[in-house]
């Protein structure tokens, strides 16, 4: 028996290492291994064929039978074997793959540089990273109400909390010029571990916002509605905002807004609730120009 328990032991003790490897990407494919016992778990990155450099192809090359789950480091989190990638914005990505199999999990993290911008989808929003002082210093915070609601910048990520029970609700926002008639797309990374009577609110204001007033304008870009009832909390939450799945959220048109006159609009990001418990937390802000 005891044989037994320490064989099981040292089974669970491999298929839970962890290896992570760190390599910039060119043009080539590049293939990253992990050892799943007793296979081998292939991540391989290549290029879109036909396509500009911005988009790419992650596949699981495992000989190993289990479900592939992807965090893309930019937010967003995928499942599947084979996933189509657009980084629009030069940068640094660290991507993770999990592969969960039917004797356990393994997971490994790849570091892809991003060298190339896109010409037309480059992120028109400064500072949406939120990684320092310089990003946060892009945004106004406005109070929406005299309610006790607060707004905390740290680790990259910006939260709105509030006093239980007070419906303190607070925003950033900042200017951004348009074209007219030219289609642009808003998103974001959000969290939250579930509010009490809550909402999430992102706003394409054609007027500034004013201080102490709610913005209730007309392009209502996306919103998640975070509902719980008088004794419970509402649901956890994670993801890129475009492809959150719940029933009272979502993205207004996709999230794609036009102008009919050019010049400036405010990017208004808005929370509040009777009571938003651990606070509902956003980063990488982007507003791009689209097809």
């Amino acid at each position: 028996m005891k044989n037994r328990m320490l064989k099981s032991i040292n089974i669970w003790v491999v298929l839970l290492s962890l290896l992570s490897v760190s390599l910039n990407y060119s043009c080539k494919e590049s293939t990253y291994s992990l050892d799943i016992a007793p296979t081998t778990t292939q991540v391989v990155i290549e290029k879109v064929a036909g396509a500009d450099a911005n988009h790419w192809i992650l596949r699981n090359k495992s000989t190993t039978t289990g479900i592939a789950y992807w965090d893309l480091g930019n937010g967003a989190k995928v499942s599947g074997n084979e996933v189509i990638v657009f980084y629009p914005d030069v940068d640094t990505y660290t991507i993770t793959l999990t592969l969960v199999t039917n004797g356990g999990m393994a997971t490994s993290s790849v570091i892809h540089s991003q060298a190339v911008a896109d010409p037309k989808s480059g992120n028109l929003v400064k500072g949406g990273k939120l990684a320092n002082a310089a990003d946060i210093a892009q945004w106004t915070i406005q109070r929406i109400n005299n309610m006790d609601a607060s707004i905390v910048f740290a680790n990259g990520w910006a939260t709105i909390d509030n006093t239980p029970w007070t419906w303190g609700q607070v925003a950033i926002y900042q200017p951004i010029q348009v074209v007219a008639g030219q289609k642009y797309k808003v998103d974001l990374a959000f969290k939250t571990n579930g509010v009490t009577n809550g909402w999430f609110k992102i706003y394409a204001c054609t007027s500034q916002p004013v201080q102490m007033t709610e913005y209730t304008g007309n392009i209502l870009v996306g919103e998640i509605g975070i509902w719980g009832d008088w004794s419970t909390q509402g649901a956890p939450l994670s993801g890129l905002f475009s492809i959150i799945n719940n029933p009272d959220s979502g993205l207004k048109s996709g999230g794609v807004v036009t102008f009919a006159t050019s010049g400036t609009i405010w990017l208004e990001i808005q929370a509040g609730a009777m009571e938003l418990n651990d606070g509902v937390s956003f980063t990488n802000i982007s507003f791009r120009g689209v097809q």
